[in-house]
């Protein structure tokens, strides 16, 4: 069997044919493909990427017959913004991150309790592509869900809008937003340390499929190729679980996947807390995803460099780039993202900008250890998940697939402690393996039908 996999990314649309052997246990690559995506119509340049990896001016009859099978995935309208409301912060931005970022899409704003005049005017401003709207156990509060269902409802907010919330409200909250575009699902938090985030990846993942098919020349795909698209990020995310579930030696790792304008970061790791350490953790699942919209190599270039804080100076510190040299490059990469380094210097600095983004990214998707000092002595607390002891990493992405060079060790080891002084847990001695055939968003798309054997396959195919 023949299968073209094409993911249609920000910058480039890549594709490949694959054989899938008659038992769907070996995956062996035909041939292959990549060209700048088209963003006025994405349909060119992806129509193009199919000619090319089969072969044929005319490749639709064959999908047509099943000659051909087609998967594919896009992230070309970028990841879809996702503002969150709920009562206690902390298990709002957690469960929030969780239900959004597994789907495939970015927390942009998160609100607590009361939403008031100035969070209303910022939910304006921004006008996110999803509210999710949650708040309350099954039966618990309902003040604040009610009181914010009729502030959203008397705001000029013009988006989606998922409520997963108080289920015994519900009917109430769907009342007032009866002239917005609400969506109403299972609870988040039906009882409290017993997190549902599924019903709410399940609707946002429908969010994203709706909006990425619209215009730009993704409807004409569909219409033309009889297939839906699925997110980029949430295949990548069920790749990782293919590998970590079919891969033996690959039950934890961390994968990044690093572009022009986002840093994604995946990891698998299955929690071992340590005698001595407290562990104070909402719902943590065993394979998640982050990704930080404001670290990447081109379009948000000019980002990462102003990041600041220590890591950041110790890096060109020992690369040797002075900060306004770093700030002034980034800019011109902001602006024309297709440019790649033709200096020495500029390699030094697009060093910098990938380990700032590696680094930064480590940084944010792993947890913390704060010290206490208790009667029984001294006593680690630990909030998010501990990555110290993952010993494999993986770097995918143009740049990290590309660089042969490059180890992430250092540029995490710089994100040790925090600006509170808190413990990082980032791991602290991995094996470094790259994707250097930039295959897994493509084998990812493979992965729906022929988990095993594409996850063996993209784990063969990594060098050090």
């Amino acid at each position: 069997m023949i299968v073209a996999s094409i993911d249609i990314g920000s910058t480039w649309t890549k594709g490949a044919t694959f054989d899938i052997a008659p038992q769907g246990d070996d995956v062996r690559v035909v041939k292959r493909s990549s060209r700048p995506t088209t963003v006025g119509n994405l349909f060119d340049g992806f129509f193009l990427v199919l000619q090319e990896i089969t072969g044929c001016d005319d490749p639709l009859p064959l999908l047509r017959s099943g000659e051909l099978k087609l998967q594919y995935s896009s992230s070309a309208k970028g990841g879809l913004a996702v503002a969150t409301i709920g009562l206690v912060p902390e298990v709002t931005l957690e469960l929030g991150k969780i239900a959004a970022q597994s789907a495939g899409a970015r927390v942009s704003q998160v609100f607590s309790y009361h939403l008031n005049e100035l969070d209303i005017a910022a939910l304006e401003k921004q006008q996110p592509d999803i509210l999710l709207f949650a708040g309350g156990t099954d039966g618990g509060n309902s003040q604040y869900v009610l009181a914010n269902a009729e502030k959203v409802a008397q705001s000029a907010l013009n988006c989606e809008i998922v409520y997963a919330g108080n289920r015994s409200v519900a009917e109430q909250v769907r009342s007032i937003l009866a002239h917005k575009r609400l969506r109403v699902v299972d609870n988040l938090l039906p009882q409290f340390n017993e997190p549902s985030p599924e019903p709410a990846q399940d609707e946002i993942r429908k969010v994203f499929l709706d909006a990425i098919v619209k215009g730009k020349g993704l409807d004409l795909i569909v219409e033309a190729t009889g297939a839906m698209p699925l997110p980029t990020p949430y295949v990548v995310l069920e790749y990782v679980r293919a590998i970590h579930e079919h891969v033996p030696g690959w039950n934890e790792f961390i994968m990044f996947d690093m572009g022009g304008a986002t840093t994604d970061v995946y990891s698998a790791c299955q929690e071992k807390p340590e005698a001595g350490v407290v562990v104070r953790n909402i719902y943590e699942p065993e394979i998640k995803r982050s990704v930080e919209g404001d670290l990447g190599m081109r379009v948000s270039a000019h980002a990462t460099a102003r990041e600041g804080g220590a890591p950041i100076e110790i890096a060109l510190k020992r690369m040797d780039v002075s900060s306004d040299a770093l700030a002034s490059y980034a800019d011109r990469l902001a602006e024309t993202p297709e440019y790649l380094p033709e200096r020495p210097e500029e390699q030094a600095m697009d060093e910098v900008l990938a380990g700032a983004c590696v680094g930064y990214a480590a940084a944010r998707h792993a947890g913390r250890w704060t010290t206490m000092y208790t009667v029984e002595g001294e006593v680690k607390v630990q909030t998010g998940r501990d990555l110290t002891k993952v010993g494999k990493v993986v770097g995918s992405g143009g740049w990290l697939s590309r660089q042969t060079g490059f180890n992430p060790a250092a540029w995490m080891a710089d994100h040790g402690i925090d600006r509170r002084g808190r413990a990082v847990l980032v791991p602290r001695r991995f094996d470094y393996y790259r994707d250097e055939q930039y295959l897994f968003p493509l084998l990812a798309n493979l992965a729906r039908e022929y988990p095993r054997a594409a996850a063996c396959s993209g784990i063969s195919m990594l060098v050090q």
